[in-house]
């Protein structure tokens, strides 16, 4: 890991950014229109464009090794992080939650698990399983597709996921197996970072005009993802047809934001860390803001959330600095449960 000035600041920034939306986005109170063609928008395309700029293929001429790589960074997490927190499911969550909780099978959490699509225990690590396989498939793409054609080619895979009937009812939802059908939407965003390395790196805002147009394109995102949403919408696949577009239009914006930030405030360790730790955030989070969201009601009473907007954006900031202790403890005296060795930031 590259640390101090040999790293680019306003890479961790975009990360940090996006690592908060997460948090906001599952805090509630549920703002369907706000967090659908906002949070939405911004944090899910931005994850997977920076996983695609920060790695380099050429270091993994065979598949095989490339697999193996990629399972000690990504499946060891999954992996460790699942059998903790379906063990305190077992042992407290089901009874904590309430009966709806306990109706279900003590084998679904299991099967979830295995087939790559989380939901009853460490819910966001589907984009760990969605990375996985997006990383496999983007790695034969890239090996087998002229260069020039790889973000074209992955683009057509991302469009045929509105024509794929990937659900079938009462079957099998084959789409959903190691989020196969979420690897191919986001695929564009990936070749986008790791092709356009160049174009990203020189992005910013060269002048009013210039920022000007990059916030327009920005805006009118946000103005596709609100009309597009299914809320409004009686065809979700054109809303997650349409997150194509809306990612690629406020990605730039994004990333100049990030740059522009990165140049005020410069290289922090605070930041770093958390980027760093961005699995332990992410596997950490829900428990997390379901304890804030227990004390309050107690404190309080349990609608307080619901009545007062911002205690959301609260919640999410005091849950963002009360995992720091906890991802600094797994740093440095478990980093086994991340797959790797202490980071020593």
């Amino acid at each position: 890991m590259k640390t101090g000035s040999e790293r680019q600041a306003w890479l961790d920034y975009v990360r940090f950014f996006s690592i908060f939306l997460v948090i906001v986005f599952h805090t509630p109170p549920r703002l369907e229109i706000f967090d659908d063609a906002v949070i939405l928008n911004l944090r899910v395309p931005v994850f997977f464009c920076i996983s695609g700029f920060l790695y380099s293929f050429d270091r993994w001429p065979r598949f095989s090794s490339y697999v193996r790589h990629r399972a000690k960074q990504i499946l060891v997490p999954y992996c460790t992080f699942f059998v903790i927190f379906y063990a305190l499911w077992l042992l407290v969550g089901r009874k904590m939650v309430g009966a709806q909780e306990e109706a279900i099978s003590v084998w679904q959490p299991v099967l979830e698990f295995v087939t790559g699509n989380p939901q009853t225990v460490v819910a966001p690590f589907w984009y760990i399983a969605c990375l996985f396989t997006m990383q496999l498939l983007y790695w034969l793409i890239e090996r087998c597709i002229p260069r020039n054609f790889v973000l074209p080619t992955c683009i057509v895979l991302a469009l045929a996921t509105y024509l794929i009937p990937f659900e079938i009812p009462e079957v099998v939802a084959i789409g959903h197996f190691w989020n196969i059908d979420n690897a191919l939407l986001f695929l564009p965003f990936y070749a986008l970072g790791n092709k356009c390395k160049g174009a990203l790196t020189r992005l910013q805002f060269h002048s009013p005009r210039n920022a000007a147009f990059v916030v327009a394109m920005a805006a009118a995102s946000v103005a596709i993802m609100v009309e597009s949403a299914p809320v409004r919408s009686d065809d979700p696949q054109l809303y997650r047809l349409l997150r194509i577009a809306a990612g690629f239009m406020v990605i730039p914006c994004y990333f100049c934001v990030a740059k522009w930030v990165a140049s005020k405030c410069g290289h922090r360790r605070v930041i770093e860390f958390v980027v760093v730790s961005g699995t332990v955030y992410l596997g950490l989070q829900n428990y997390f803001i379901g304890i804030a969201k227990i004390l309050l009601g107690k404190a309080f009473h349990p609608g307080i959330i619901d009545e007062h907007i911002w205690l959301k954006y609260l919640i999410a900031i005091v849950v963002m600095a009360a995992i720091y202790p906890a991802a600094w403890a797994i740093d440095r005296y478990a980093p086994w449960l991340l797959g790797k060795q202490k980071s020593h930031l």
